[in-house]
């Protein structure tokens, strides 16, 4: 497979820059106003440090992703490196809000718990948009074949919980429970945007779902974002029942019938692929 720096001629784009920008600009807020908190500050002053760290994280993010252009190339390719990005909000989320509400009754446990919920979601866009510059690296070339896809989920029940969850953070809200507020607000802005990234949710935003197979390997572009299997992750390419698999361990690919008319034309085009991938790889010395 061929080395995804070897294809990197572009800058990160603008949509990385930004929310490269927002995630550390949300990190270094958050750090700056935990340790504000300890000093027994007022609410203004925290909300000052506030705004300071995430103008100055913001900054700092800009101008990294424009210094290290292979920056988003690193961190798309690899699953590992982008879990790491939901690390810094996991013990905010679970620890700073109680020791922060030890030293101001409304703005630190607030700020700490919307800090790290926000960091959670970022994050998550953050890996997104970096595996879709990978994955535009990979696959400089046009597609073999390219059909319609239709992204499992969504519908009612994806809808129920998006009103669900926001109405709790509005009763929150009218209970003047701030911090329970800006859980279940951003837990069900979470899902709403990863919906939209995911192409579960129906908007005339983004690109139309596809499936795209290259040479290299089989494409899932969504609306906003595109993941990509290179054929040598692939150890076996099945139909079961109506659903086409590729096997690679804990991450198979599945597609169902419903959500691809031409399952069996897709299946095909995947074989003869795999199959040529696998027939040039033994035919090396």
């Amino acid at each position: 497979m061929p080395d995804a720096s070897e294809h990197s001629t572009n800058s990160p784009s603008s949509g990385f820059r930004t929310v490269l920008g927002l995630y550390l600009g949300v990190l270094v807020a958050g750090v700056a106003a935990s340790v504000a908190a300890t000093q027994q500050v007022s609410d203004a002053v925290l909300a000052a440090v506030f705004a300071g760290g995430l103008v100055t994280g913001a900054i700092f993010g800009i101008v990294a992703a424009r210094v290290d252009a292979d920056l988003p190339i690193r961190l798309g390719r690899s699953r590992r490196r982008r879990a790491l990005l939901y690390l810094p909000g996991i013990p905010g989320l679970l620890g700073a809000a109680a020791v922060a509400s030890s030293w101001s009754p409304v703005a630190s446990p607030f700020v700490a718990t919307a800090s790290s919920l926000s960091l959670l979601v970022l994050g998550y866009v953050l890996g997104g948009v970096a595996r879709t510059e990978y994955v535009e690296t990979m696959t400089a070339g046009g597609p073999v074949d390219t059909w319609g896809w239709t992204p499992p989920g969504g519908g009612k029940v994806d809808a129920f919980l998006a009103v669900a969850w926001l109405s709790i953070a509005l009763v929150n809200t009218v209970g003047g429970n701030w911090t329970a507020a800006a859980v279940w607000l951003l837990i069900a802005l979470g899902w709403i945007v990863a919906g939209g990234l995911e192409g579960r949710w129906q908007t005339p935003w983004g690109s139309d779902p596809e499936i795209r197979v290259y040479e290299d390997g089989l494409v899932k572009r969504r609306p906003f974002t595109k993941t990509f299997v290179p054929w040598d992750e692939v150890s076996h390419v099945r139909l079961h029942e109506d659903e086409l698999v590729l096997d690679r361990g804990l991450f198979d690919v599945r597609l169902e019938r419903s959500e691809l008319d031409e399952l069996e034309a897709v299946r095909e085009t995947i074989e003869r692929q795999f199959e040529a991938v696998g027939t040039n790889a033994r035919s090396v010395p």
